[in-house]
């Protein structure tokens, strides 16, 4: 009785596998088509390029924000002390965009609402 079913399972497995040995026999497989392949990859390309162009434009904004911090810092007069300049030019060098936003958030916005009107 094993030897019945043992032979019936290996002859199972061997009928499941007569599509894919007809469809090896008539050699389809050289003749494959290449279209959906390249559309994907211009997809993929042109997310890549997307994301890309917004890093590269927010590094520039980032970058444009250092610079306008830094020269805040050079040209403020309105210091409480005059080491806090030199701190914060410091900072500002050595963090980049991070040193500019904590000085924007600490000390620029509460400098600029102290400042008497011009007349």
């Amino acid at each position: 009785m094993n030897k019945i079913l043992k032979y019936g399972a290996v002859s199972g497995a061997m009928a499941s596998l007569l599509p894919v040995v007809a469809h090896a026999a008539t050699d389809s497989y050289a003749t494959t088509d290449a279209a959906p392949i390249e559309a994907a990859t211009g997809g993929a390309l042109i997310v890549f390029f997307i994301v890309w162009g917004f890093f590269v434009i927010a590094g520039f904004a980032l970058f444009v924000f250092w610079i306008i911090m830094l020269i805040d810092v050079f040209k403020r007069t309105n210091w409480k002390q005059e080491s806090d300049k030199t701190l914060w030019i410091v900072l500002i060098i050595v963090l980049g965009w991070i040193g500019a936003a904590a000085y924007y958030f600490a000390v620029k916005r509460e400098l600029d609402a102290k400042k008497p009107a011009v007349k």
